[in-house]
């Protein structure tokens, strides 16, 4: 034991040469934006150092990036066992999410299930379509996420629901959606599963095949330590007739204007992506899988939240939103009589970057991502500087 231990601190060192940010900050915001690790960095510098010496568009470059995608969907088929005709590059989780639900022939009147605790880059799509087509967006509360939420789910359905759509880890609380099960469902229902991936991929475990859901919006930016500007839609071959594709790029429709989409998910695909960002996220993906190991990441991920949400609620005061047992990494609390900004500013100016949470109709709440680089001591500092923080505020508000 004391053998696996050294190895595993020795690993974590190691890494963390890698994510040169976490050594200038207690970095506990991955569900922003995670630390770039140096593989990606390293990636998107020597591709656009080739851009900018030999040419953008030089003999070979169209070929060359026809290849690099393939390479980059194959990875990413072995990260999150999908087939590679089931992937299509994106831009970003919104970019996938709206490709995807855009992609919906929609009636007046059709429902979409969504819940209490989602991002605006769901209910935003939602909204326009809500707008465009006079489709119904039903908001289900289901609290934190922590109780049975695929018979929640279910009791709201109607014959009218074609979509259900909803967060893989809720951004707003942590908790983990069963996904396996709200498919089944709802494919009983005769209803589709569109998901907000931004922040399960790096964060928990994604078998892509086994959710049973009809498309799943990833981010490259969070969890996965990539570069912006990068994200994944997976749409589920059986979906292919669900989803059409919402917008076309070059060479697919003929002069007359016949429509011949490509094939597989790549029809949902624009293509004007910034090469060097597409390479970078390649980069990082191979590191996590093959430097990283995503399994070991995943276990020490949530081994550290549990640490650091068992220290914060031994403080005086201090409320735990999220559902401990159904939680990967994200913990969301609040802090009394201090709102969620307040305490994010203040951990922020002691070296502690978390973030907050304000957006209705979901809580208000500061949220901490803690991630496999963090160390054990980083997670007690952390605690440490939030009970300081508990404890000054509460002598200044009994000397007021």
């Amino acid at each position: 034991m004391a053998q696996t231990g050294l190895r595993d601190t020795e690993k974590l060192s190691r890494l963390r040469t890698q994510l040169p940010a976490v050594s200038t900050t207690g970095y506990f915001n991955a569900g922003t934006n995670g630390p770039l690790c140096r593989p990606a960095h390293d990636a998107i510098v020597a591709a656009a150092e080739q851009e900018l010496t030999t040419g953008r568009i030089v003999p070979g470059v169209y070929q060359g990036h026809a290849e690099q995608i393939n390479c980059i969907r194959e990875v990413l088929a072995d990260v999150f066992n999908a087939d590679t005709s089931e992937l299509a590059l994106t831009r970003s989780t919104n970019d996938g999410l709206n490709i995807a639900l855009n992609g919906i022939a929609w009636n007046p009147g059709d429902e979409v299930l969504t819940t209490n605790l989602e991002h605006p880059s769901l209910f935003t799509p939602l909204a326009l379509l809500a707008h465009r087509y006079g489709i119904v967006i039903k908001v289900v509360d289901i609290g934190n996420g922590g109780g049975d939420v695929v018979a929640t789910l279910e009791a709201a359905i109607t014959p009218r629901t074609r979509v259900l759509a909803l967060s893989h880890v809720m951004w707003s609380s942590g908790a983990i959606m069963p996904l396996h099960d709200i498919s089944a469902m709802a494919h009983r229902h005769n209803a589709l599963v569109v998901v907000d991936a931004a922040q399960s991929p790096g964060q928990v475990k994604v078998d892509l095949h086994d959710t049973g859901v009809d498309a799943y919006a990833m981010a490259g930016q969070k969890w996965l330590c990539g570069p912006e500007g990068t994200g994944v839609l997976y749409v589920a071959t059986a979906a292919f007739p669900e989803i059409s594709p919402s917008h076309i790029r070059y060479g697919q429709a003929d002069p007359t204007g016949y429509l011949i989409p490509a094939p597989g998910a790549r029809r949902y695909e624009m293509g004007e992506c910034y090469s060097p960002a597409m390479i970078g996220m390649e980069a990082t993906l191979k590191w996590l899988r093959d430097e990283v190991g995503t399994e070991w990441a995943f276990a020490r991920t949530k081994t550290l939240a549990q640490r650091f949400a068992k220290g914060i609620q031994e403080l005086d005061g201090v409320e735990i939103f999220s559902p401990l047992d159904k939680i990967g990494g994200l913990v969301c609390f609040n802090v009394p009589d201090m709102t969620p900004q307040e305490l994010t500013d203040t951990l922020y100016a002691r070296g502690q970057t978390i973030r907050y949470v304000a957006y209705a109709p979901g809580p208000t709440i500061a949220r901490a991502s803690i991630a496999w680089w963090n160390t054990e001591d980083e997670v007690e500092q952390l605690v440490k500087e939030i009970a300081d923080i508990v404890e000054n505020h509460e002598q200044r508000a009994a000397a007021d």
